[in-house]
């Protein structure tokens, strides 16, 4: 069979209404973005590897797709966004107090996590938002993620909010090697009790301790009930100081009406362990992945010479596509078609830039003779004919008659009064 006709396991092409779709929901958070004062930026396709492979807490180099230059140096296509953004805060060399950045790429990775025809590439939207710490900033990211989903269309959110550091405070005084240690943050993630349990068994650490630790699945769900909950298992200030940050957040939240879309989750463990504080996955009704993927993390930007707070999340637009699929979309569609002979190729041209600048959606066509209202026949669902000669401008509309006019200023003056959406009436 000719592989040529074949496309690669974990990438798929995106036809004209699936892409018109992502791409008016990226331009519509993107001017989300722009309103609360961040600015776009862009890094590379491809970087070195070392960049992240010798970032603490970055991604499994497993999952790196890389190649090779002509120096014989390893390269990689982008795994993250957020690591290579992080070094252009760093080495930023205005006198800035903070920055705040948006972003839309695309991002590779060999990902089994959420294996898919799209697994492998795939489009981040995201912000990123350095130099300042504290609640203030979690709280804004937090907002503008719920805002972002909002404005997709979707209502029916949920943003379960975690906080890495309460788990790490935790497990920082337990003696358990980094292989034990993976397994139970990945059995946490799962909420995979009775596995954990097992696991758990084998470790030689107190039995108060191994309660506690599987404890942390059940903490999910309605804040109040999860933050009582987890006011039993503090064994040090520590983690009592990040619990508080974490209900000073939610009552933040709450004050400002957004706490209808919050959950919390305290068994939420990403992967990406540079996160250093508040965390939280993005959720939308009928679909069972995480949407958005964000959080707090601090020290990452320290690694590239300059030690910056920080915080921000990344949207993933494929998988928002895949929740939306229920909701019908139209395909956007020509709305006026331009013919004229090559006689008359100027006052065409100028007649279909006219109505471009006004907002429509115009094709042309030069043919060797204009038909009339009754020869004209198409299957491409066009509503409405414009004929140009050197002569006069007409109008061909279904089931009304030809409108004729002498000049192009004639025609949007009577024809074309415009609408707020660019539109017209007829």
């Amino acid at each position: 069979m000719n592989r040529a006709y074949h496309i690669p396991a974990g990438v798929a092409p995106k036809h004209t209404i699936e892409l018109e779709k992502k791409e008016k929901k990226i331009t519509f958070i993107s001017e989300l973005f722009k309103r609360y004062g961040y600015r776009p930026v862009q890094t590379p396709t491809f970087e070195y590897y070392d960049l992240f492979s010798q970032v603490e807490g970055t991604i499994d180099v497993d999952q790196m797709i890389k190649l090779v230059d002509q120096d014989g140096k390893i390269l990689v296509l982008r795994p993250d966004a957020t690591i290579p953004i992080a070094r252009m805060a760093a080495q930023n060399n205005g006198n800035d107090s903070y920055y705040k950045f948006y972003y839309t790429t695309n991002v590779f990775r060999m990902n089994e996590r959420y294996p898919s025809s799209e697994s492998r590439e795939f489009t981040q939207t995201g912000i990123e938002f350095f130099g300042k710490g504290g609640l203030e900033a979690d709280l804004e990211v937090i907002i503008l993620a719920i805002e972002s989903l909002k404005t997709c269309g979707f209502q029916q959110i949920t943003l379960d909010l975690g906080q890495a550091n309460f788990y790490k405070e935790f497990m920082n005084h337990m003696e358990i090697g980094r292989h034990e240690l993976m397994e139970i943050e990945k059995l946490i993630e799962q909420k995979n009790e009775f596995e954990l349990a097992q696991k758990l068994a084998t470790l030689n650490i107190e039995d108060r301790f191994k309660e506690i630790i599987n404890t942390f699945p059940t903490l999910y769900g309605q804040p109040d009930a999860v933050l009582k909950k987890a006011e039993k298992m503090l064994t040090n200030d520590r983690m009592r100081s990040e619990l508080d940050k974490l209900k000073q957040l939610y009552q933040m939240l709450e004050e400002l009406g957004y706490e209808k879309y919050v959950s919390i989750d305290l068994g939420l463990i990403n992967h990406l362990n540079y996160y250093t504080g508040i965390i939280f996955h993005g959720y939308v009704q009928g679909y069972g992945k995480p949407v958005v993927v964000g959080g707090r993390y601090d020290h990452l930007s320290k690694q590239f010479g300059k030690d910056l707070p920080a915080t921000g999340f990344a949207i993933y637009m494929d998988a928002l596509l895949d929740a939306d699929r229920d909701i019908p979309e139209k395909q956007s569609r020509t709305d006026i078609y331009v013919l004229f002979e090559k006689a008359s190729l100027k006052k065409g041209m100028a007649v279909a830039k006219k109505l471009r600048d006004s907002g429509f959606i115009v094709e042309t066509e030069i043919v060797d003779h204009l038909p009339n209202e009754k020869e004209w026949e198409t299957n491409r669902n066009i509503p409405y004919i414009i004929t140009v000669t050197l002569e006069q401008v007409t109008l061909i509309s279904p089931n009304q008659q030809p409108k004729r006019f002498n000049t192009i200023d004639e025609l949007f003056r009577e024809t074309f009064p415009l609408q707020e959406d660019k539109r017209w009436t007829m």
